[in-house]
């Protein structure tokens, strides 16, 4: 490139300016205008042209196409999904393929139907991560729904936390995907109602969690 030669420098200055002077080829002119003084009186004379025709010409207001071009660009409509299209209905429908599976595939994990009480633990995206359910017998049928990547010398510990009375233990929870049977304390009565807590720490600690991990409301129905 001939920098030396007005007429070139005269016409990539009018390219730059009116931006049509695109990509590489821009950016090889922004890093030689430092460099070179022809080049830079050559925009400014082309920016003064410039400035002097909008100042001279009148207003046009842009067709109404425009701005609804710029409107669907800048504020995007989201699209309205049905009822079949939404995802709390697959979920739903996927959560109890899942029990039925659990209740096909493994029926020795099967609690009993008379007397049942159902509860799901949900992470905060409302993701099922186990189902526990209470039996006439007293036994609690809890399954885990994924399998979970935990720590080596952590588990998931499921709490009963009634009112007005400290959290009571009552077991480790499955993390594998798998389905696990837990037994009430000795001497506990029948939970009515309260919460149902989860806490991760290592089985050898019987601490009771300050601030559960995941919670859900427990009911007897």
């Amino acid at each position: 490139m001939n920098l030396h030669y007005p007429p070139l420098c005269d016409a990539l200055a009018a390219e730059y300016v009116l931006g049509t002077l695109h990509g590489a080829a821009r950016r090889r002119f922004e890093n030689l205008l430092p460099a070179h003084p022809t080049l830079r009186r050559a925009v400014s004379d082309w920016e003064r042209r410039l400035n002097r025709l909008a100042a001279a010409s009148a207003t046009e207001p842009p067709p109404p196409a425009v701005w609804r071009a710029l409107e669907r660009r800048l504020f995007p409509v989201k699209p309205r999904h049905s009822w079949w299209n939404s995802l709390a209905l697959w979920r739903g429908l996927a959560l109890a393929g899942v029990l039925a599976a659990v209740v096909a595939l493994a029926p020795q994990w099967a609690p009993p139907e008379a007397g049942l009480s159902f509860a799901a633990i949900r992470d905060p995206n409302r993701d099922v991560l186990w189902t526990v359910a209470l039996a006439d017998d007293g036994r609690l049928h809890v399954n885990s729904l994924r399998a979970m990547d935990m720590p080596a010398d952590q588990r998931c510990l499921l709490w009963l936390k009634a009112s007005d009375q400290p959290p009571t233990m009552l077991g480790v929870l499955p993390d594998q995907g798998d389905a696990r049977i837990l037994s009430l304390p000795a001497g506990m009565p029948r939970p009515v109602q309260g919460a149902l807590w989860v806490s991760m720490q290592p089985t050898t600690d019987a601490t009771p969690p300050v601030r559960p991990l995941y919670q859900t409301h427990w009911q007897v129905l």
